[in-house]
């Protein structure tokens, strides 16, 4: 009997906590009832071929805990991993079409792509990665899935890239074969580099962390929300409207990203809200543009927080709030980084900062900036995307920024109180741009 030969890494825990999964949803109209319109098994033949390649950590096994709590995996890479969960579905009762016409609204979606779990344990054997591959009578979903401690959205859009490349070469006659790229999308290095990052000076950052209140005391404060209820919402601005916005910023604080100051008008929107003294802005690394993924650090749900007085925060201009947010989304350090990823570890750290950022206790907006990426470069040979949607269960407090379009624009995913959306749907910067819909 042959030996199977392994490697062991250990892969990253940042995010788990918050956000276990990253999940991504692609749409493809057959708007011309093509043959063949992209086949399951080169689909299938093609994903694992571009991860054994480009994101072989995603084909790991035997995870393990380094430490009792929150520490990293520890997992074995074999020679010939065995194959992911990809699954081939049939829906007669979705189509692409009635979804265009819905805008893509979750009751017209299919349920196989919707009811993919945002959470998952390594630890019981729940995979590192899943495929899910819709067949309607007009196109084609596909729902992908990895474990953050893997990779982050920016990684699996780089994978997807990658993965379609592949596959068109092979769906596109007489088209010479793409061989997969080795991609800088995994996290096995990402570990090693953060126990090597020294801890960082004092910070107010870091003073924060160090000042949380014990569970008791968060326990005690969260009678002083009352509004506690939140809903899923979809909240889409047109390529137009991002450009009037574009023009305002221009004219108001050009130095801050059209993002960062639509981040701002959210940051409001929140604080306006709430009755709690105190709100949190959480600035997402996932909303700084590096220039190589060799320089990218990923994205931590427990990030950076600055925090003002709501009615300081009411009462400033959104110019200087969006300058605000500019700058603490630039101060962040990769020793911040490394210095907050090593204390999962400590078994009071994370319960306490859970509360604040998972649970509402403290009214936060924590904001992770996607639409950098190219979510509409995945094209299997049949054209890009129609639409690509986020899962519909993300952490309260959390805005997700995504393209809304091939021809622009951007989607806002927000889990948020009633309130907090009529005052972004009213906000003088936003309301004459923006359409929300439930997203639940």
């Amino acid at each position: 009997m042959d030996t199977v030969h392994s490697t062991r890494t250990v892969l990253c825990p940042a995010d788990n906590a918050v956000m276990p999964r990253c999940v991504v949803h692609f749409y493809f109209h057959n708007s011309g009832h093509q043959l063949e319109f992209m086949e399951f098994s080169t689909l299938r033949q093609t994903f694992i071929q571009t991860l054994r390649t480009s994101l072989p950590l995603a084909l790991a096994t035997d995870m393990q805990m380094t430490t009792p709590t929150y520490g990293g995996l520890t997992a074995a890479i074999v020679e010939d991993p065995p194959h992911p969960p990809i699954c081939k579905h049939t829906d007669n009762m979705c189509t692409v079409g009635r979804m265009i016409a819905a805008d893509f609204a979750p009751s017209t979606q299919p349920p196989v792509i919707l009811g993919i779990p945002t959470h998952s344990n390594p630890f019981v054997g729940d995979p590192l990665v899943t495929l899910d591959v819709v067949y309607m009578a007009d196109g084609v979903g596909v729902g992908l899935a990895f474990s953050h401690a893997v990779t982050d959205m920016g990684g699996i859009i780089q994978l997807c890239v990658e993965w379609s490349r592949v596959a068109r070469s092979i769906y596109t006659p007489g088209a010479m074969k793409h061989t997969p790229c080795v991609l800088s999308a995994d996290r096995s290095w990402f570990w090693p580099r953060v126990c090597a990052e020294p801890s960082p000076p004092t910070s107010p950052f870091v003073s924060h962390l160090e000042s949380l209140a014990p569970d008791h005391e968060l326990a005690d404060s969260s009678t002083e929300i009352q509004d506690t209820c939140s809903t899923m919402y979809r909240m889409g601005i047109s390529a137009h409207g991002v450009a009037h916005i574009g023009s305002i910023r221009d004219a108001t604080c050009p130095g801050v990203s059209i993002l960062n100051f639509i981040s701002a008008a959210l940051w409001q929107s929140i604080t306006t809200s709430s009755p709690h003294p105190t709100t949190y802005f959480a600035a997402s690394l996932t909303a700084r543009t590096h220039p190589t993924y060799a320089d990218y650090w990923g994205n931590t749900s427990t990030m950076k927080y600055t925090h003002y007085a709501t009615l300081d925060v009411c009462n400033m201009p959104c110019a200087e709030l969006g300058r605000v947010v500019q700058q603490s989304v630039a101060s962040f350090t990769p020793a911040e980084f490394a210095y907050i990823v090593d204390r999962y570890a400590d078994e009071e750290y994370l319960p306490r900062l859970r509360m604040f950022v998972e649970n509402g206790r403290v009214p936060r907006l924590m904001v992770s900036n996607m639409s950098r990426l190219p979510h509409y470069e995945v094209d299997f040979g049949f054209g890009c995307p129609v639409k690509v949607c986020w899962p519909v269960d993300i952490p309260r407090g959390m805005a997700a920024f995504l393209p809304r379009a091939q021809g622009g624009g951007i989607d806002i995913y927000l889990r948020a109180s009633d309130l907090v959306v009529q005052n972004v749907s009213n906000h003088e910067l936003l309301k004459d741009h923006i359409s929300v819909m439930v997203y639940e």
